[in-house]
């Protein structure tokens, strides 16, 4: 059963990296804010961070249930200059738009598989309102605030 899982827990184990390197650069962003909204951008990249370690979370556990230990390889390197919080948001935007397309190029992997296909779709859905909702807040200039439904 191990190895018929193997392509399935490879790219899991790419999904659970793409969303620790997510952390990441939310967790830096948030130490390079400068400027007008900063502290609402602190917030909201705070928000961000814990959400996608929740992700990663997730996939490993979906790893460990498949029979296999998540391995995670990330590499990078992130810069360290001052940013605005329009700029932070246009970052924090594809990395979003980055993660929903992983997770749609993963489903087809998993039609049929009733557990992960259902995780996958919730994950789809997830990453389909933070899109949505850091488009509105760039070009409305609405409040920062990150949808925070847990999809778990």
């Amino acid at each position: 059963m191990r190895a018929k899982h193997t392509d399935l827990v490879d790219d899991l184990n790419r999904l659970m990296a793409e969303e620790v390197e997510a952390s990441l650069r939310y967790f830096q962003i948030r130490f390079r804010l400068r400027g007008k909204n900063r502290l609402s951008a602190e917030r909201f990249f705070q928000d961000a961070l814990k959400e996608t370690m929740e992700h990663a979370d997730a996939i490993a556990n979906e790893i460990r249930a498949l029979g296999h230990i998540p391995r995670l390889q990330v590499n990078l390197a992130l810069d360290g200059t001052p940013m605005n919080p329009s700029d932070a948001l246009a970052e924090a935007l594809e990395v979003e738009q980055q993660a929903l397309a992983a997770y749609k190029d993963f489903l087809p992997q998993v039609m049929g598989h009733p557990k992960l296909e259902e995780f996958i779709r919730r994950q789809i859905a997830v990453e389909t309102e933070h899109v949505q909702e850091i488009l509105q807040v760039v070009q409305s200039a609405a409040p920062l605030k990150l949808v925070t439904k847990n999809a778990l």
